[in-house]
């Protein structure tokens, strides 16, 4: 493996993307180290604190606030909320989360196939060319929601990168994990959906990350979850269990930190979603990948959903013919999208 990874950065050199290639190489090798480490956290952390933060981290270089301190502010202000679970994950009639994830993804012309997993901890989650979904229940909203998240979020930008002629779009630039959850998590915001149960989980995740970092115990940060910050006791264990996993992975430090930055570049008209959906790429990137724009070896994006066209021009070759669906459209007539 590390033959192989000595030979990718000797062929990086060649590239005419070769900083792009370096950098993802740099990252890959913590990430194969950690891999080897995993359920052993003092070699853990430290590595996953480099990869995704700790939450101790200033949300902006010119802000002295720091994403613990945004997270903070968010329960603070954020009411305790709870939609009524009525979707199931699939069926043979009726409206289920698989065949919104389906509709969507013709909505943008993706040709992709869903999967209930009954294993799946987290409530869905891609591959290249699958949406894998939990066996439960979901919200209406919470439907549409990870519907938008993960089809034209995650998978927009995966089938985009793939049409690329540098295959580091398809495999992802550094830091690419965390800013393409904050493109997902602004899509969200965009299309309506960030109600106060999501922003709270992305605060209450920040929270756990920061605290398991810090050496707080699992059931010290569980029950601080729920005395302080009023989260149910299995949502608090839930919480906890993804930012204490395999040792203190907790890559769900990058939610809440990259979508409050995503979201500031776009306002601040320094890109736009149809650049951040060019590919699996970073705000780290955008230098590199303008310059490779300019010399004709990036091209614009192929598929992209109008909840990223409205936010500004995305150039020629972009489908999306009709408007995303309402909500009420959307859990009703599944054809209509």
């Amino acid at each position: 493996m590390w033959r192989e990874l000595a030979r990718a950065r000797e062929l990086a050199a060649d590239s005419e993307a070769s900083d792009l290639y370096l950098q993802r190489l740099e990252e890959l090798e913590t990430e194969l180290l950690l891999l080897e480490s995993l359920g052993r956290s003092k070699q853990v952390r430290p590595m996953a604190a480099r990869l995704f933060g700790t939450g101790a981290e200033r949300v902006f270089a010119d802000v002295e606030h720091t994403v613990l301190d945004a997270a903070h502010e968010i329960l603070a202000h954020t009411p305790v909320d709870q939609e009524p679970q009525t979707i199931p994950a699939a069926s043979s009639d009726g409206v289920n989360l698989r065949d919104l994830m389906l509709a969507y993804a013709k909505h943008v012309g993706l040709h992709i196939a869903v999967r209930v997993d009954p294993d799946l901890i987290a409530n869905a989650a891609v591959g290249e060319r699958t949406v894998f979904i939990a066996d439960r229940f979901f919200g209406a909203h919470e439907a549409q929601r990870l519907a938008t998240h993960e089809v034209y979020g995650h998978l927009v930008s995966g089938f985009n990168g793939r049409t690329q002629a540098l295959g580091v779009f398809a495999i992802g630039t550094a830091g690419s994990y965390g800013d393409q959850e904050g493109v997902a998590i602004y899509l969200e915001e965009i299309a309506g959906l960030l109600g106060p149960c999501r922003k709270r989980t992305l605060a209450g995740r920040l929270l756990a990350t920061h605290a398991m970092h810090a050496g707080v115990s699992f059931g010290d940060t569980a029950r601080t979850l729920v005395s302080e910050h009023d989260f149910s006791p299995a949502g608090a264990v839930t919480l906890c269990e993804r930012a204490f996993r395999a040792g203190g992975v907790a890559r769900d430090a990058v939610y809440l930190t990259s979508w409050l930055r995503v979201r500031r570049a776009v306002a601040a008209r320094e890109t736009n979603l149809g650049e951040l959906q060019l590919g699996k790429v970073s705000l780290g990137a955008l230098p590199e990948l303008r310059r490779l724009a300019r010399e004709g070896l990036v091209t614009q994006p192929i598929y992209l959903s109008n909840l990223a066209r409205s936010l500004g021009k995305t150039g020629a070759g972009t489908r999306s013919p009709t408007s995303p669906p309402s909500l009420a459209t959307s859990l009703t007539r599944l054809d209509a999208t």
